[in-house]
């Protein structure tokens, strides 16, 4: 299916500059890594360096770093400057990180893709545990540990052990269950799913998954912490309506798929709701009206949630005027 804004990565001309390059000698650049790595970054000077170390300091050295400045304003592209040829940077106009990892992507030379946020970090050990998977897989998985600005830990992902493998499609139609920073996928079955679709401001990830995994691709997931992803205030998964419409749209589109006709309606029906449900739970401390309205469409779809009719009742409560605790207490003697 062609998604609007979808990249034809192999055609596709990037406005872009190449700014550094280990070009020390001949059979250097002739010698292909077994993984390229994706960073991208905008203003991202405050935490740029600690994610850049976390990928020197693994296990694995046989690897490409490619940095990519979506039209950075402050002192990030400085402090790349200080990693000379250690690392390869492409600056490009401020295009968003879905462009970003595409442009990328489409020099990078490994058999393996690996994407990391430029405020996220990895464990030493990540890429090896990854390797070390066996069996016809093409994109890997880590759990990941959450944190806030202040270093707080937040939860981590798969802390029951229970991790998603093989075909993960209808898994996915519920929950973007895959940090983007802790995946490791082919490079093939990258590009042959058409790369990152540019029209998409948020939930990119959540639509290349749902797309590589209904062409076929094997997933494989570890249950280990191995990424530490950051929860940031200024960060777009908290752009909460335009995240909701892509939610929405890259759904819509999984659900047209020739792999859906064999999802069962009650996935189906369960997938729509949760969108709706996980877009107003984080509208809801903010803003009752439109979390109202979004727990009446989640139940529209799921009737049967005892979950979305209590969290339709908080709102209303809240909006005649009863205090959140009291609803809490309320809510909790009702069971």
């Amino acid at each position: 299916m062609n998604h609007p804004g979808l990249l034809q990565l192999e055609q596709r001309s990037t406005d872009m500059s190449l700014l550094m390059t280990d070009t020390s000698s001949t059979s250097a650049q002739m010698e292909r890594p077994l993984i390229s790595i994706i960073m991208p970054v905008y203003n991202g000077e405050s935490f740029i360096q600690d994610a850049i170390e976390s990928v020197f300091a693994q296990t694995v050295h046989d690897f490409e770093l490619i940095v990519v400045d979506d039209g950075s304003t402050d002192a990030t592209l400085a402090i790349l400057e200080t990693y000379g040829d250690r690392l390869t940077v492409l600056r490009q106009q401020n295009s968003g990180h879905a462009a970003a990892r595409n442009a990328a992507a489409k020099i990078s030379r490994g058999q393996w893709i690996a994407m990391i946020d430029a405020d996220d970090l990895w464990h030493p050990e990540k890429l090896a545990h990854q390797l070390a998977v066996s069996g016809d897989v093409d994109l890997i998985y880590t759990a990941a540990l959450n944190f806030e600005d202040s270093s707080r830990v937040d939860h981590t992902t798969f802390a029951d052990g229970n991790c998603h493998n093989g075909d993960v499609f209808d898994h996915l139609l519920l929950d973007n269950f895959i940090t983007h920073s802790s995946i490791l996928m082919k490079r093939d079955a990258f590009l042959q799913a058409g790369g990152y679709d540019e029209s998409l401001k948020t939930t990119c990830d959540w639509d290349l998954w749902l797309r590589m995994s209904a062409s076929g691709c094997r997933f494989h997931g570890t249950s280990a912490p191995l990424t530490h992803y950051r929860w940031r205030a200024t960060s777009n998964s908290r752009n909460h309506d335009r995240t909701c419409r892509d939610r929405l749209s890259v759904l819509k589109n999984a659900l047209r798929s020739q792999r859906a006709r064999l999802t069962s309606l009650l996935v189906r029906q369960t997938a729509i709701a949760r969108v709706w449900q996980t877009s107003a739970w984080f509208v809801a401390e903010k803003d009752d009206r439109k979390a109202l309205n979004w727990y009446l469409r989640s139940v529209v779809h799921r009737p049967y949630s005892i979950r979305g009719w209590k969290e339709v009742t908080r709102c209303c409560l809240h909006l005649c005027g009863i205090s959140r605790r009291r609803i809490k207490r309320m809510l909790k003697r009702s069971g």
